[in-house]
């Protein structure tokens, strides 16, 4: 009889890493701060959606845009789908849930269309845990980054259910399902600028940006 305690869930995770292939992008925001469509801002000669698609290629194999505006990722060879909760407001997690429904995959990668840096050594550490949690989402002190993270199809209702009770926080319902948090230790392991999750959502952010390129 084989007395061994068993392994930790994270020990197992660190030792078998598994292959992730479905990534989420949401680019259906108006872009009213910024005053014009951010999908076509142009960073290093390609709009800023072909950019973020570009990033995800190499690691996911299977990418969903969701937009009202499909045109955007003409020509990119991704799946693009629209909200199917549109009764409540747009919001983050009207989007989250439509690429979520999209597909059979039990897990996805989420990432906002106005964030140009990618880091896929720490996309791919983070989905390690992606199996065993529903959210895996980076957080730094008491800030989180629900638009940089993975989320089960398990989340679907808890999403819902979140939307029908009036709030568009992404994070607030978190406290409905199993989050695995990836700390500041570790972000800066693999991002130490944390480019990972920085956006644009101003003129100022769009300069700094190309500053960061440039670097």
């Amino acid at each position: 009889m084989n007395s061994r305690m068993p392994e930790p869930v994270e020990m197992i995770q660190l030792q078998k890493p598994v292959k992730t292939r479905g990534a989420i992008i949401l680019a259906g925001g108006d872009s009213k701060r910024f005053g014009q469509l951010k999908a076509l801002l142009i960073l290093e000669g390609m709009t800023l959606i072909e950019r973020v698609v570009t990033g995800l290629k190499p690691v996911f194999n299977r990418i969903t845009v969701v937009t009202d505006r499909p045109e955007l990722a003409a020509g990119l060879n991704v799946h693009c789908v629209d909200d199917l909760l549109t009764n409540f407001p747009k919001n983050p997690l009207r989007g989250i849930h439509a690429g979520l429904s999209a597909s059979d995959l039990p897990f996805q990668f989420v990432k906002a269309c106005d964030m140009p840096f990618f880091n896929p050594e720490l996309v791919r550490y983070m989905s390690r845990f992606a199996p065993h949690y529903d959210v895996v989402v980076p957080r730094v002190g008491n800030y989180y980054q629900p638009l940089h993270a993975f989320y089960s199809r398990s989340c679907l209702e808890p999403i819902r259910r979140q939307l029908e009770r009036g709030g568009g926080k992404i994070i607030d319902f978190y406290e409905s399902v199993k989050v695995k948090y990836i700390g500041t230790e570790i972000i800066n392991r693999y991002d130490p600028r944390q480019d990972s999750f920085f956006n644009i959502n101003t003129q100022d952010d769009y300069v700094e940006a190309l500053r960061r390129l440039k670097g």
